[in-house]
């Protein structure tokens, strides 16, 4: 079964909305730099243990603030496409630029959200255990 483990937030000051996130709701800091694509934004990368949220510098305002896309990680990256063209054949599909370290590719849904897809994941990024083998 496919797995919602990313989405990505769009803001002009990600050091405010990452602490935010971080002292209200607990969220743990993964990575901070950079993203492919845009070397000069910054990014901070949080979890709550198991869900990754990237918050994207969108300073130079590429595209409205607020939601950029969601990752999916999937099982199997050529059944998925198949199953997706056949429900929208007219949709473009991407394959994310190389040395991408998040998707593979990038869709859309029927609305025009973005969606990234990964069979390997987002970032390499496991969910946090506890010493208990619980996931935090």
């Amino acid at each position: 079964m496919a797995e919602i483990r990313h989405l990505a937030i769009r803001t002009e000051n990600p050091e405010r909305l990452a602490r935010f996130y971080m002292e209200v709701f607990g969220l743990k800091e993964l990575h901070r730099g950079s993203h492919p694509g845009h070397p000069a934004g910054k990014s901070v990368h949080l979890t709550d243990g198991y869900f990754e949220l990237a918050i994207l510098d969108n300073s130079t305002q590429q595209s409205p603030n607020g939601l950029y896309h969601f990752g999916i990680k999937i099982e199997d990256m050529e059944e998925t496409l198949k199953r997706l063209k056949k429900f929208q054949a007219d949709k473009p599909i991407r394959q994310r630029p190389q040395g991408t370290p998040f998707a593979e590719m990038r869709v859309s849904d029927v609305e025009g959200n973005l969606i990234d897809l990964s069979v390997h994941g987002f970032l390499d990024y496991q969910p946090l255990k506890k010493e208990s083998g619980e996931i935090e």
